[in-house]
């Protein structure tokens, strides 16, 4: 019975850091991924709905979390529309 749970060593953080260490990546949290995701959608002019959709979060969160990554108030509330 003790090998039917899945080890650390044996998990998706394993082949992580494996390919992060081969594409020379420095090293990092899987779940920081959803920050650079965030971002990039918004600097790229993505709608913050859709973005806080994908996330699980209000749009209220999303942008009080990413503001300083969109251009300005303006932008934002043109692409809520």
């Amino acid at each position: 019975m003790s090998g039917l749970y899945i080890r650390p060593e044996t998990g998706p953080k394993r082949y992580w850091l494996s390919a992060l260490r081969k594409l020379g990546i420095r090293q990092r949290r899987m779940y920081d991924t959803r920050h650079t995701y965030a971002t990039m959608c918004l600097m790229s002019g993505v709608n913050p709905a859709f973005i806080a959709a994908q996330l699980g979060h209000s749009v209220l969160v999303l942008l009080s979390t990413y503001a300083k990554w969109v251009s300005s108030l303006s932008d934002c509330t043109a692409r809520l529309h």
